[in-house]
This record gives structure tokens, C-alpha cells and sequence, in this order.
């Protein structure tokens, strides 16, 4: 009997699911004369029960084969079997994927393996069909399209054409092998200040530090599609001295690529953060197949003011830590005024103190202006430009992120930061085509960057919902994803399946309305967490939160409440058109002159919007 591994690669090579025809290689689903791309992770789940076709598939297998025992909702495995039922013709006459209840699932039809295509050639089609019409064309109209933005004046964007898929790399938390706790925060400061220094490679995109599953992180880096991870340990040596052992590993082949071992005196880190950089540069690049990044802007000299950072990127980002944190990067960019990552790290911390925290808009202008000096002193920072696009979205000034967003593309070209960043502006200002086309060309660089998660709201608000849970999966578990999937299973009008994503919710002041909500109580039930819910979100600092929870309100009965975030979203340059008129959460408001007056604004918004961008097109 074949071992599931040995399955698993014969099934590689294409196998036959019914009538259709499966090809795990190219994550593709044919069925008669339609085919369809999957995302990887639905096909490592079609793949996992056609090994164990006729059995039934439990959950938790599931979970581990595709995920790799990374924590993931109910929801993840349920949208991945319905994606797969639909793409399969499965229906309840003709059932392929069987729900066992609280067993699992169980793949039905019959599987047939069949030979791998020959090298160099495409897997014929079922009855040697030629591709259709459509098909044929479709590169020809992406040209198109490129050629009617240039004669709009759109020229600049020729700089976006796609390149190839980035290496993604993955640092873990460091073991503290020193047996001293004071040393705890070493185990996240000294992966950061290597993940800071991988990021300045063009040819590397990496992953954030906990996106992996510590118990597991082989099985998690496979499940995903991380490429290679980066782990260390540090410990105490005689004579008081630090060492530190880094090595990192290629995932697919689970070999070592690249070690070394550093030792300094335990009370000079900046002697070990030269050796980092060293290390780093001349050994770890050039094992990841990076090219090797410029010198850093400013290094810094302060010991002090050095070891004061390291312990500000250990501390949680919590109310209460992170305005710690800033009071310890006040005193560190007082000291070493020239350190840019300093004042970065300075930005993000204002950033959640503004926006989740009692710092409001003076802390968030804080953080604008931390990142400008960040990017001042070192030019290089791409994450620092993004970050700014993004502030300046956020409080409304919609033509000075369209400039700083061209401005990151002209100077970075094309990478998913600047894709990603124009995406944002345009999502704001309601061209949700072009945002939809940014987000495309990131996803094309990084097919995996958790980031990109937001983009499922551009194919919300645009009324194309059979595209919104791919981009939500990018980063599952997440807060974004939990209520995204929400949002998501409102608009279809799937009571049940909301309710299952909230009660995994923390515990606030969303959950405690729409929990209650979605089960069906009443209203006089419902006025007790209704007022906390508003004061929650009207005081965000960012005007999309107010559209993107308004249909909450709509959906728990509160049509007034739900026009007063509209509005708010409206007035600080969420322009929230076309979506008002394609984003299917509005159709029963759609008669109601209050929401008719407010589309207006909304109209005005993005007319304003769109003409800038045309006037800057025309211009450059």
C-alpha cells in the first residue's frame, strides 16, 4: 500500500474527480468546458481528501495536512469545501463532497490518477477542447486596458509592470538559552533588527514575526508557502560574554543553508548589532539568493539609547505598554536623533496610541511625522513611505497620498509596498477598478503577504463577494479576518455563518452587539450595547472603519445609526461611492431620502477625487 506522501506526489502530477479534472501544479479545476484557479491552500484541501477518497476527513486532519496546526477558524475550512463544491458542480442532487456532522467530510466521487503531461506541455483539456474565445483574448485585452490608461495620461504606470514572485522568508522568536529573564526581550529585538535588515532586499519579502506556528514552524512555513525561516538561540558564556547562534533553513528540502555563532561582551550590543549586520549582509543575503543590501542610513553609537530600542520593539501593543514604549523612543531619538528605524518604530507606536488607544489626532500627526523623519534619513525605507500614503488617507488629504503614492512608486517601482499603498488611496476615493488592479499586481509579487488581507474590502464595497474570502484568508485568525468574514457573511445574508465567526471573537464591544444580535434579540436588549458600539467607532481614527461597521447597525435594526457612520465615513473622505450603489448591504435604504442625500456628498466626493487624479495623470 502506497504511503500518503507517495499519494500525495502521484496526485501531483493530475488526477480525475468525477467528470472533472484536477491539477494540483497548476491550482487548477476543469469541468467540461469551464476551468477555474483555485487558491493553493482550496487545493490542498481537495488534494488531502481525494488521498482519503470514500473516508471520512476529519476536521483536525484538515487542519493539519493544509495548515500545518496553525490556529484557524471554523470558517477557513468551511469557505475552502464550499469553494470546492462549487467549482466541482456539487449540488444536493449530485453531492461530490459529503458533510459528515460533527465527524468531518468525505470526498465521494471516484478519483483516477493520470500520467504527468510530458515535460514542457500543458495538460491537454478533456476532449482535446482548444481554450475559448475569451481565453484566447484575454492577454490582448490586458493590453488594452494598458493602452487606454496611457491615452488617459496615465503614463507613469507603465513602471508597474509585474515581475516575478519575491523569496518569502519567515524570522522566528529567538530562544533565550541564557537562563536569565532580564534577557526575555532579546528574543524579539534581536529577530526584529534582522527582519529590518532583510527587508531592505527588493528580492525578499518578509513574513511578520509570529505569522508561523512556534511548535511546528517546518509544517506551518510549508502550509504557508514560506520559503525560507530564520531561527536563533542565545545564551551566556564564561566571562560574561553573549553568544548568539542563527541559522537558516530552505522548507522545501528542510536543509540548513546558511549558520553562523556571534559573541560579544553581554553589555555591548552594539558590537553585536554590527556583527548581525555583518553576518546578514555577507552570509545570510547571498544564502537566500538576495542581492545584498546598501549600508544602513545611520548606525547607531549610543549604547545606552541602543539597548533602550531593542527593549521598546519587546514591549505588546497594548494601550499601556505601547505608551511606555514611547516615552523609551522619545528618550532614544534624543539621544541618536540620526537613528531612522528609531523614529519608524517611534511612528507605529504614536500610530496604535492614536487609533486604538486615548491618543487621538495629535498622537496619529505625531506619527506622520515620526515616518517623514524615518524616511528623511533613510530614503530607503519603503515601509516608512507606505506608512505615510497611509496616514494621509486615513485623515482625509486624499491628493497628498495619490502624490506620495506616485511619488513611492517612482521611486521604489514596482513592488508590492507601492501597489499596496495605491491600492489604499484609490480604495479611498471609490475607484475600486484601479484599487482592484493594485491589489492584482501585489498579489502577483507576493502571493502570500498578509497585508493584502484589506484588499477584500475594495471587492466588497464594489458588490463582487465570490472575491472577497481569498484575500481575507491571507492572514486568518486575524481581527481583520474574523470581522471581514463577518461583514462578508452579512452581505449574503447568512445569519448562521456570522454568528459562528463572532462567538470566536475577543471579547468587545463589537461582539457584545452583534453577538446578541445575530441570535435574534430584541431591541430593548440590544439599546443596552448599541451606545457603546457607536462611541467605540466613532472614535476612530480612520473614516473607513466608519463604512465598514455601518452595516452592522443596519443588520441589528438600527437604520439611523447605520446612516450616521455613512455619513461620518463620507465627510472625512471615505468617499463611499459607487459602492453605495454596488455594495449590496444599501438595497433596502436605496428609496430613502436621508441615504440619497448622503450619496450625493458621496458622488461629490469621488467626482473631486477623480478629477484630481486626472489633472496629476495629465500633468506628469
Amino acid at each position: 500500500m502506497q504511503s500518503r506522501k507517495t499519494q500525495s506526489q502521484d496526485l501531483q502530477a493530475g488526477f480525475r474527480v468525477g467528470e472533472c479534472l484536477i491539477e494540483p501544479r497548476q491550482n487548477r479545476i476543469v469541468r467540461g468546458d469551464t476551468e477555474a484557479r483555485v487558491e493553493p491552500r482550496v487545493m490542498d484541501v481537495l488534494v488531502c481528501l481525494a488521498q482519503r477518497a470514500g473516508e471520512v476527513v476529519s476536521r483536525e486532519t484538515l487542519n493539519e495536512q493544509v495548515w500545518g496546526n496553525v490556529v484557524v477558524t471554523d470558517q477557513a475550512v468551511t469557505n475552502c469545501i464550499s469553494e470546492l463544491r462549487h467549482h466541482l458542480g456539487d449540488d444536493r442532487t449530485h453531492r461530490i463532497i459529503e458533510t459528515i456532522p460533527k465527524r468531518g467530510y468525505r470526498l465521494t466521487a471516484p478519483v483516477q490518477r493520470i500520467d504527468a503531461p510530458a515535460s514542457g506541455k500543458e495538460t491537454p483539456r478533456p476532449g482535446g477542447e482548444q481554450p475559448s474565445g475569451r481565453q484566447r483574448w484575454a492577454l490582448p485585452a490586458a493590453g488594452l486596458v494598458l493602452l487606454v490608461a496611457i491615452l488617459a495620461g496615465s503614463a507613469w504606470w507603465w513602471k508597474t509592470t509585474a515581475a516575478s514572485s519575491l523569496t518569502s522568508v519567515a524570522v522566528l522568536r529567538f530562544e533565550n538559552a541564557a537562563g536569565d529573564d532580564k534577557l526575555d526581550y532579546l528574543a524579539l529585538a534581536l529577530p526584529d533588527e534582522i527582519a529590518t535588515l532583510l527587508t531592505k532586499s527588493r528580492d525578499l519579502a518578509v513574513r511578520p514575526l509570529d505569522y508561523l506556528d512556534a511548535d511546528d514552524p517546518l509544517r506551518s512555513a510549508r502550509a504557508r508557502g514560506v520559503d525560507h525561516i530564520v531561527s536563533g538561540r542565545y545564551y551566556l558564556e564564561a566571562d560574561n560574554e553573549l553568544s548568539l547562534a542563527i541559522e537558516a533553513q530552505q522548507v522545501e528540502y528542510d536543509r540548513v543553508v546558511w549558520r553562523t555563532r556571534i559573541t560579544v561582551p553581554s553589555d555591548d550590543l552594539l558590537a553585536m548589532r554590527r556583527l548581525i549586520t555583518q553576518g546578514v549582509r555577507q552570509g545570510l543575503l547571498p544564502a537566500l539568493g538576495a542581492s545584498t543590501t546598501a549600508a544602513p542610513a545611520a548606525i547607531p553609537t549610543n549604547g545606552e539609547a541602543y539597548q533602550l530600542y531593542l527593549r521598546s520593539i519587546a514591549l505588546p501593543k497594548q494601550p499601556k505598554p505601547t505608551e511606555r514604549a514611547i516615552e523609551m523612543l522619545e528618550h532614544v531619538v534624543a539621544l541618536e536623533p540620526d537613528f531612522a528605524r528609531a523614529w519608524y518604530s517611534l511612528g507605529l507606536r504614536y500610530y496604535d496610541y492614536g487609533t486604538y488607544g486615548g491618543g487621538g489626532a495629535p498622537a496619529r500627526q505625531r506619527s506622520l511625522a515620526a515616518h517623514r523623519k524615518a524616511l528623511e534619513l533613510d530614503p530607503e525605507l519603503i515601509s516608512a513611505a507606505r506608512e505615510i500614503v497611509t496616514h494621509l488617507s486615513e485623515t482625509g488629504d486624499l491628493e497628498n497620498a495619490f502624490v506620495e503614492a506616485r511619488r513611492l512608486l517612482d521611486r521604489f517601482g514596482s513592488h508590492a509596498e507601492t501597489h499596496f499603498a495605491s491600492s489604499y488611496v484609490y480604495r479611498y476615493g471609490g475607484l475600486l477598478k484601479e484599487s482592484q488592479r493594485e491589489c492584482e499586481l501585489a498579489l502577483k509579487l507576493d502571493p502570500q503577504d498578509p497585508r493584502l488581507r484589506t484588499c477584500g474590502y475594495t471587492y466588497m464595497y464594489d458588490g463582487e463577494l465570490s472575491r472577497v474570502t481569498r484575500w481575507l484568508a491571507l492572514d486568518e485568525g486575524s481581527y481583520i479576518f474574523q470581522w471581514g468574514t463577518v461583514l462578508y457573511y452579512l452581505r449574503l445574508d447568512d445569519r448562521n455563518a456570522a454568528l459562528r465567526i463572532t462567538r470566536q471573537a475577543a471579547d468587545d464591544e463589537t461582539r457584545r452587539l452583534m453577538e446578541p444580535c445575530l441570535e435574534g434579540a430584541s431591541g430593548e436588549v440590544l439599546d443596552a450595547f448599541v451606545g457603546d458600539f457607536m462611541r467605540r467607532w466613532s472614535g476612530a481614527g480612520d473614516p473607513e472603519a466608519f463604512y465598514a461597521v455601518a452595516p452592522m447597525l443596519l443588520y441589528c435594526g438600527r437604520p439611523q445609526e447605520a446612516l450616521q457612520m455613512l455619513e461620518r465615513a463620507v465627510d472625512t473622505n471615505f468617499c463611499s461611492f459607487p459602492a453605495v450603489d454596488r455594495d449590496p448591504v444599501w438595497k433596502r435604504l436605496r428609496d430613502d431620502p436621508e441615504f440619497q442625500r448622503i450619496r450625493t456628498k458621496a458622488m461629490s466626493c469621488h467626482d473631486n477625487f477623480r478629477s484630481m487624479v486626472a489633472a496629476h495623470s495629465q500633468a506628469s
